[in-house]
């Protein structure tokens, strides 16, 4: 959910990568990068049931479809999961609108059925985080996977009083404290990753610009914006990886449910 303005305390929610409207370029490429690793991540595994719990406009959902029996995506707003529905009709995705902070998922998902949950930029939106990993944790098959995404608190900055800049943000979370979340919710950490490429080309292509040594940004141009260039670019420079995880704007996780 949070974006790439977030550095400079500002923040705005669910982005779509296709739409040629918003001008972010490579806030655009790290949203469609998380989901890209997450379906190439779960093809080898042959999931028989997807969540993607805070789906916005579904293009994530769409693309956990291609390697899953079954997609479900899950979001609180009514509008996100209108335009989701409209915009990708698939025998095997589904769209529920539940609200987090108030729903319980398993009238419409059964508990333990899920080979995956998929929920990326969404605990830091939550007062009570804990509770959402409860459900997710749930939801799962034993053995299944947990992929996940949270601002660091490195990332984030405060007001006045110290609380988030970011008014949608309700926590802040080191790697440290998610994991202990994510493990007291019945997983285990299997992978940190992170998106660092990314952070490092925007901060430079900013820094020369504000130097006077660009004329332009990658993102003024129209043919970057296109489905293809965007995903070019979500391959190469914001596919999640081992690789210096810390100078990476977002957390990435990769959990496992303990087997019974």
């Amino acid at each position: 959910m949070s974006s790439y303005l977030a550095y400079g305390g500002g923040g705005l929610d669910q982005i779509d990568p296709f739409d040629a409207r918003d001008a972010n370029l490579w806030r655009k490429a790290e949203y469609l990068g998380r989901y890209l690793f997450a379906a190439d991540f779960l093809r080898e595994h042959r999931p028989n049931l997807v969540a993607d719990i805070s789906c916005g406009r579904g293009y994530g959902a769409a693309e956990l479809a291609g390697v899953a029996g079954k997609v479900v995506g899950v979001d609180g707003s009514p509008s996100m999961i209108e335009s989701a529905r409209k915009s990708f009709k698939r025998d095997n995705l589904a769209f529920l609108c539940k609200d987090l902070n108030e729903a319980e998922l398993f009238s419409d998902i059964e508990e333990g059925s899920a080979a995956a949950v998929v929920s990326f930029e969404t605990l830091e939106h939550l007062l009570d985080p804990s509770r959402a990993l409860s459900q997710f944790s749930r939801l799962l098959q034993p053995g299944g996977f947990f992929i996940a995404s949270v601002p660091h608190v490195l990332s984030e900055s405060g007001d006045s009083s110290g609380l988030p800049r970011n008014k949608s943000h309700k926590q802040w979370f080191s790697y440290g404290s998610l994991s202990r979340l994510v493990q007291k919710s019945d997983m285990d950490m299997v992978y940190r990753l992170g998106q660092s490429w990314s952070r490092a080309l925007f901060r430079r292509e900013q820094q020369l610009c504000n130097a006077r040594r660009l004329g332009s940004r990658l993102s003024d141009e129209p043919l970057m914006h296109t489905p293809e260039m965007i995903r070019w670019l979500s391959y190469v420079a914001a596919y999640p990886t081992v690789e210096d995880v810390d100078g990476s704007y977002s957390i990435i996780i990769v959990a496992r449910k303990k087997s019974v």
